[in-house]
């Protein structure tokens, strides 16, 4: 699905980071992982988000410092994913960052998780079905205001709705019928 598509490589237009969507199969339900942020000063507070973050000179790529990041702040260690491949990279509209977001499935069910309390309030295991429900009733094209998920009793909006809009979208063009 993911490694036959082009993607739009944004590299140098931002400050670099990494964010993962971690999928998981739970109560014969698939989901994914958002983190709502701790209340802190600064940009993102308490916002609702994929795990990830800054890229770090340590990091060998984008790829890495999203696993790096992701077992900082929730604990699901990097060996337990299986990395299927990278999204389009997309802007942050307020920090500076160019975001590559990655997919990794986790196929022993849902992780074991260590969340960060310093940095995550919650995490959110979202059923995909959830959020294929709240796509359904965006517009086609929605404008950057209007492309909100509520999930879970939370707002999803910015760069995280962004990025599974795209999720979706490679989504439902991989099992579209063809011919």
């Amino acid at each position: 699905m993911l490694a036959a598509r082009t993607r739009t490589d944004r590299a140098g237009s931002g400050e670099p980071a990494g964010v993962l969507i971690v999928l998981f199969d739970h109560a014969e339900q698939s989901h994914l992982l958002l983190t709502k942020r701790t209340e802190y000063p600064g940009h993102h507070s308490g916002e609702v988000s994929l795990p990830g973050g800054r890229h770090k000179a340590s990091d060998v790529d984008l790829r890495a410092t999203a696993l790096r990041e992701t077992h900082e702040e929730v604990g699901i260690a990097p060996a337990t994913l299986h990395v299927l491949g990278p999204l389009d990279d997309v802007e942050t509209r307020v920090s500076g960052f160019m975001v590559q977001p990655w997919v990794a499935h986790h196929p022993g069910g849902r992780p074991a998780m260590t969340p960060d309390p310093g940095e995550v309030a919650w995490v959110m295991e979202v059923p995909l079905a959830d959020l294929l429900a709240a796509d359904q009733l965006l517009p086609p094209d929605p404008q950057f205001g209007v492309l909100r998920y509520p999930l879970l009793g939370e707002d999803v909006w910015g760069l995280t709705a962004r990025i599974l809009r795209t999720f979706l979208d490679i989504m439902r063009d991989s099992t579209a019928p063809t011919g």
